[in-house]
């Protein structure tokens, strides 16, 4: 499964928080999965397992994230 990972700046804690409802959104439609969220250089970084089928879907949710295919 492709990975999508997107940083938010520990100032930012409500992006964080509706980042993370936005992962639930697509839950009920996909197959999503957090893998990871952790701090690194001094943003919170999280990471999304997303099948490739449906990455077009994800990445229109988080339009910032980076893909790792």
């Amino acid at each position: 499964m492709p990975l999508l990972i997107t940083y938010f700046e520990p100032t930012r804690l409500k992006e964080f928080s509706q980042a993370l409802e936005k992962v639930e959104e697509l839950r009920v439609l996909i197959p999503v999965q957090v893998s990871n969220i952790e701090m690194e250089d001094e943003k919170i970084k999280l990471v999304l397992n997303v099948p490739a089928d449906s990455l077009k879907l994800a990445r229109e949710s988080f339009p910032d994230a980076v893909v790792i295919a």
